[in-house]
């Protein structure tokens, strides 16, 4: 992959700027800039565009920088159109480019503990998981007026956007970080069960690019967000199958599920059983766990009865061994 080390001892300088929009089928024009680099930042997409020799498919909250003295064009038609912000500038100082390995570089940018932060380094394409902060102060330095004065806003504002993706671009890499997004994450999902989820909404909710979330959840869990959704749920049906004397019917709904013979089906997929099977095999084995496994999201009304109900027979059966006092 190939990256770019921009040097921040002084501020890069603004050029131009703005933000296109198309609804109809388009295709980039062919371009060549002469010293000045170029930032797209796509707001909706596919936009196809080839940067000398090597093509690229960018897609919503992706960012591309497009360096001097390179032909690009686009490659392919978008059918339904592009949205997308476009910065250039000049950086003041000598931009260094290489390709390497992204995990080298990643690396290698983490190790650096000297407390020189002078460089800001980039690849040529990558997500942007923070994307709502950057469309702010892209909107900071399209609205900032240019101004008769030895120091311009809008070159301190880009050179803060860069900065801002550095850091965006690192973080999304930092193993621990993503371990605590997606601890946030399953504990939103199942406190939120009760409503219809779907992948767009909790990448809504936790503020997350949706693909980006994608490959983060995966990569820690194994699983996509909808496996782990749909995990929660015959996680709650199989509690409440050994637990309670419910309906197989009530069951269905109380695992939030909207249809019981599509609860059927996806339990058979998912244990190899149907419910009355699974039921009958696991009913009468003992648990050790007498209490509602609290990261099962059973739901409240259910696990409250449970617990109750075990509380009472564990009161009377330790009643019925307690010693019996002497006849006198």
């Amino acid at each position: 992959m190939k990256f770019f080390s921009f040097t921040l001892k002084k501020p890069v300088l603004y050029y131009m700027g703005g933000e296109f929009q198309v609804s109809e089928s388009w295709k980039h024009r062919s371009l060549y800039h002469k010293g000045d680099y170029e930032i797209i930042f796509c707001n909706r997409g596919p936009i196809y565009i080839q940067v000398g020799s090597q093509q690229f498919e960018l897609r919503q909250n992706q960012v591309l920088i497009v360096p001097p003295f390179t032909h690009y064009f686009g490659y392919r038609e978008n059918a339904s159109g592009a949205d997308f912000y476009w910065l250039y500038f000049f950086p003041q100082e000598k931009v260094t480019t290489f390709d390497a390995e992204e995990s080298e570089v990643i690396s290698r940018l983490k190790m650096n503990t000297s407390g020189k932060h002078d460089d800001v380094t980039l690849p040529i394409m990558f997500d942007l998981p923070d994307y709502d902060d950057a469309v702010v102060t892209i909107h900071k330095i399209l609205a900032a007026k240019k101004k008769i004065t030895y120091m311009e806003k809008r070159d301190f504002l880009t050179s803060a956007l860069l900065i801002e993706l550095f850091d965006s671009y690192v973080n999304q890499h930092n193993p621990d970080g993503d371990a605590a997004k997606i601890d946030y994450i399953k504990e939103w999902i199942r406190s939120h069960m009760a409503n219809t989820l779907n992948v767009e909404e909790v990448a809504n909710c936790v503020n997350l690019n949706r693909d980006y979330l994608t490959r983060i959840f995966k990569r820690q869990t194994g699983m996509t967000v909808l496996q782990y959704i749909n995990k929660q749920r015959i996680d709650v049906a199989t509690t409440l199958l050994v637990r309670t004397e419910m309906s197989i019917k009530e069951i269905a709904y109380s695992s939030y599920f909207t249809n019981p013979k599509m609860f059927m089906r996806r339990f058979k997929r998912e244990t190899g059983l149907s419910p009355s099977e699974y039921r009958s095999l696991y009913s009468n084995i003992h648990l050790n766990n007498t209490h509602v496994d609290p990261f099962i999201p059973v739901p409240s009304r259910i696990a409250d009865t449970i617990n109750e109900s075990v509380d009472r027979k564990l009161t009377t059966e330790s009643k019925s061994h307690e010693p019996k006092a002497p006849n006198v």
